[in-house]
This record gives C-alpha cells, sequence and structure tokens, in this order.
C-alpha cells in the first residue's frame, strides 16, 4: 500500500490481548487527509484499542498487549512492535478534561504541551468551539455538550496529525448526534486533518462520513462497509445476532437539547463570539506548570484552614493528657509529687518533644492526607484524566506524583513544628493549673532541657524526630499514590482504595516510628 497521498496507513496491523487471543491478524488500512472514517463494531470488539494504539495508550510489552505491523504518518514510517505511535489526538469518550483545572486552564497545559507551539490559526480554530463558556469556569458548572467541545478543543491543541474520537456520540439523541457529526466533519475540512471515530450508533453519523470500516470480529479483520445503515446494521448483526438495532438509541430527551452546549455552536474560524481565548491561552513554561500543581497540593494537604484546625486540636489534646495524666496518675503522689517535680517535667518534656507529639502528628497527618491522595488519584485513572495527560503528553509523575511526595514531606516537617509549639502551650496551661505558685520560667528550664539544651538549638535527637516524620510521609505518600493508580473501575473500588491507602499509610508510619525510636534509644 502507498503511502503518498495518505495522511495515515498501517500495515500488516496484528494485535493479541494480553490472554493471547487474537484481536486482529495481518489488518491493512489508510485515511486520507481531512477523511472522517467510522469505525463499527461489535461491543466489546477492541474497537477503543485501535484508538489507544493510534494515541500511544496501549502498553504493549510482556504480560501486556502484543502489537506488530508498520506505520505511516507524515512521511515517517514506525515499527509498532517496539515503538508507541501516538499520532492521534483523543477525545475520551467520557471528556477526561482536568477537574482542578479551569476551562483555560485545560487548554493552557495542552497548547503548552505540544510537540510544537500552536500557530495563531490554530489556536483560532480551537478556540471558535468555545463560544457560551468563560476562560475562568470550572469543568464541574460546564454542560456535557460544554464539556465536549471543551475536551475537542484541548485535543486540537495538542496539534497532533490524527484526530481520535472514542464514541462522541454516546448519550446523545439522533439531533445532537448530528450536529456534532457536523462539528467534526467541518473539523476535519478546516485544518486539512483526518478523524477516525468510534461509534456504536452509527446512523446520526453517517451523513458527514466519508467511509465506514467495520471490525470483523470473526475474521479479525477491518474491511469496509458501504455507507448505509442497513447495510451495517446487517454486517453486526450478522457478527452477533444478540446486538440490537442501531436504531434503537438511548439518548437525552427533547428538554436535554439545550443543556448539551451543541445547539448553535461555531465551526468555521473566527466563529467563536465573546471573550477572546486566544489571549487567554497565551504562553507558560513546564516549570510554570510544576509550580501550579505544588501550589494546589500544599494547600489542599498542608494548610487548608481544616487542615490546620485539624492537626491543632491534635496537638492541644496531646499537650492536656501528657501532662494532667504525667502528674496524676503515676506511682507517686502527694509528698513526692513535689520533690520529684522538676525530673516528671524534664521526662515529660523529652517523651512529648520526641515520642508523642510525632507520632500522633504523622498518624493525623498521614491519615487525613492518604485519604485524600488515594481519593484524587483513584479519581483521575476513573475518569481517565491520567490517559489523557499521556496522550498530551503531560507527565503525570513529573507534576502530579512529585508535587504529592514534596508537599507530603515539607508539609509534614512544618505541621510538626507547628504542633510541637501547639502542644507544648496546652502543657504548659495545663502544669500552670496544677502549680499556680510555680512561674513559667520554672516549667521553660526544666520541660525543654533536654530538647534545648542551651536553651536555643535543639539537641541532635531532633534530628531523628525529623527523619522519622519525614521518612513515614514519604512512604505513606508513595503507597497511596501507588494504591490510588490502581485500576478502578467504580467509585466502589476508589472507596476501597482510601480505607487501603488509610491503613497502609497509617502502618509504615508506626513502623517507621518504632523502628527509628528504637534505634535511637
Amino acid at each position: 500500500m502507498t503511502q503518498t497521498s495518505h495522511a495515515l496507513v498501517i500495515d500488516g496491523l496484528t494485535i493479541d490481548r494480553p490472554n493471547g487471543q487474537p484481536l486482529l491478524r495481518q489488518t491493512s488500512f489508510a485515511i486520507d487527509p481531512a477523511e472522517v472514517v467510522l469505525l463499527v463494531g461489535p461491543s466489546g470488539s477492541g474497537k477503543s484499542t485501535i484508538v489507544k494504539l493510534l494515541g500511544g495508550l496501549l502498553e504493549n510489552g510482556p504480560g501486556e498487549w502484543r502489537v506488530s505491523g508498520r506505520l505511516h504518518c507524515g512521511g515517517q514510517p514506525m515499527d509498532l512492535a517496539t515503538e508507541r505511535s501516538a499520532v492521534g489526538g483523543i477525545v475520551f469518550q467520557d471528556h477526561a478534561l482536568f477537574n482542578d483545572l479551569s476551562a483555560v486552564e485545560n487548554l493552557r497545559i495542552a497548547a503548552d504541551h505540544a510537540a510544537h507551539r500552536p500557530d495563531s490559526v490554530l489556536i483560532a480554530d480551537a478556540t471558535a468551539l468555545l463560544d457560551g463558556i468563560e476562560p475562568t469556569q470550572t469543568v464541574s458548572s460546564c454542560s456535557g455538550g460544554q464539556r465536549q467541545r471543551l475536551a475537542i478543543a484541548r485535543t486540537l491543541l495538542a496539534d497532533r496529525p490524527v484526530l481520535l474520537f472514542d464514541e462522541p456520540n454516546s448519550g446523545l439523541d439522533v439531533a445532537m448526534a448530528r450536529r456534532l457529526g457536523e462539528l467534526i466533519r467541518d473539523l476535519c475540512r478546516t485544518m486539512n486533518k483526518p478523524a477516525l471515530v468510534v461509534a456504536h450508533h452509527v446512523k446520526d453519523l453517517l451523513p458527514v462520513a466519508d467511509r465506514v470500516l467495520l471490525f470483523d470480529t470473526r475474521n479479525h479483520r477491518l474491511v469496509e462497509v458501504p455507507r448505509d445503515a442497513e447495510a451495517i446494521e446487517a454486517a453486526l448483526l450478522a457478527l452477533d445476532e444478540s446486538a440490537p438495532p442501531n436504531g434503537s438509541q438511548a439518548g437525552l430527551t427533547e428538554t436535554g437539547l439545550a443543556e448539551t452546549g451543541l445547539v448553535e455552536v461555531g465551526i468555521l474560524r473566527g466563529a467563536g463570539k465573546g471573550r477572546d481565548w486566544r489571549q487567554e491561552i497565551g504562553h507558560r513554561s513546564r516549570f510554570h506548570w510544576f509550580l501550579r500543581y505544588l501550589a494546589e497540593y500544599f494547600w489542599e494537604l498542608c494548610v487548608s484552614p481544616l487542615m490546620l484546625i485539624y492537626m491543632g486540636a491534635g496537638a492541644l489534646i496531646m499537650g492536656f493528657v501528657s501532662m494532667w495524666f504525667g502528674f496524676h496518675y503515676n506511682s507517686f503522689g502527694g509528698y513526692l509529687k513535689s520533690l520529684l517535680h522538676d525530673e516528671t517535667l524534664v521526662g515529660l518534656g523529652l517523651v512529648q518533644g520526641t515520642v508523642a507529639v510525632p507520632l500522633i502528628s504523622s498518624i493525623l497527618f498521614v491519615a487525613r492526607n492518604n485519604a485524600i491522595i488515594a481519593a484524587d488519584i483513584g479519581n483521575r485513572v476513573l475518569s481517565s484524566q491520567f490517559s489523557a495527560m499521556q496522550n498530551l503528553r503531560i507527565t503525570a509523575r513529573g507534576y502530579i506524583f512529585s508535587a504529592i511526595l514534596i508537599n507530603m514531606v515539607v508539609g509534614s516537617l512544618i505541621l510538626l513544628v507547628i504542633s510541637l509549639g501547639m502542644a507544648s502551650w496546652a502543657s504548659m496551661q495545663t502544669w500552670h493549673v496544677q502549680f499556680p505558685m510555680q512561674s513559667f520560667e520554672l516549667w521553660r528550664s526544666h520541660f525543654f532541657r533536654k530538647l534545648l539544651p542551651d536553651g536555643l538549638h535543639p539537641s541532635f535527637s531532633m534530628v531523628w524526630v525529623l527523619l522519622k516524620v519525614a521518612l513515614s510521609s514519604l512512604l505513606a505518600g508513595g503507597a497511596a499514590i501507588v494504591i490510588g493508580c490502581g485500576k478502578k473501575e467504580s467509585v466502589l473500588e476508589i472507596n476501597a482504595a482510601i480505607a487501603r491507602s488509610i491503613i497502609v499509610g497509617v502502618t509504615l508510619t508506626l513502623l517507621v516510628h518504632a523502628i527509628i525510636s528504637i534505634l535511637t534509644l
């Protein structure tokens, strides 16, 4: 098959599932510039696997998918057995927008990570889709259609040679799906880029399609079929007699039309109205995005008001309990209580500063933050956000994972210092209630004797305290990331991951504190 006039050519594509079963055998196909090609087939046949392959998301290796064949795009040949293709920009079925970023930030991050900085024409094509959306608008406040247009615009800014749509008409009624099809067709013509559209419901997209490829699950091939709804339906029924007719479409009611945001979409260059999105997108370095995620997680994991109240309350309680019970519930009392007062203060100060407060502070910090991390990462996995980041060349490890781990270490140390201060204050006030005739200077001189030997600089034992707090937080945060990154197919699995993350994180914290405390006795 020649590659001269085609935008994308695949020769001899063979794909085996991880369990060894064949998906495709020696399949070849080509897509021309500006061409819209529908990919249809029975449910579960593997249509989305083709999208993942072209988008560089298919895991290829031992124990994973096995792929072979040749791909030609833009004059560049590629061996699919050893290279990731990544020639396609994916518009995901569930949009996979980054819900912690605003609408304009979703576009900025795609533009800033594109292989080549998008030019003004490409930015104009992408932002022409955003009529009715405010740049600062949150993803959660966008309607379904607005999210879809925002996802398409974000994919356009990634500037991949091929556009990939994974069941974009899922959940839409016929009229809305046809409007979406017209949008895809006009984008392809305007930008001279081809689109491969995975479709389950075909009739509403046929008017805008140039060709239709059928996933032949019996012969493990992709075969071209006529652009005729009845012929396609007959072919699908022949492959799977249990498949429902394509005419039976579940979708939005007439009331839902206005809610989709697709009713009056400007498609051509310059059709967008309202604010000039091109000025809003601008250009930012990758270091800017690292700082953006670092600040986001610093606020959430370290210094949000609820976090400070939570950690402060724990420190105050620990300071009161250690001092009150240290003097009231012990093996001495009455006359001996006064005689042993000074040494009791020294011991309580040492235990509270090196063992009790660091341990309680770490447990509270890890339990709360591991739940947040597991929930956040799990949600990103379930909503395909990590897949979208990979397709957009955004490194999750470089931004999200490193920001979480840095904040787990730095935040734990900052909050330890705050907790030690608040616990000491609570201890001092509790001591004063028990010994109202004594001066605060007496309390300070004995309580901090082991912690601040010269009255100013911490003792070397505090280095071990910092080490065990930082190390336990780092290990717990890493465990939360690993647990959160596991496969998620439902909210229930995210909830289970949160529970596992808390248990594992607290267990690691207890082990680290116990081991270091024993080694430094």
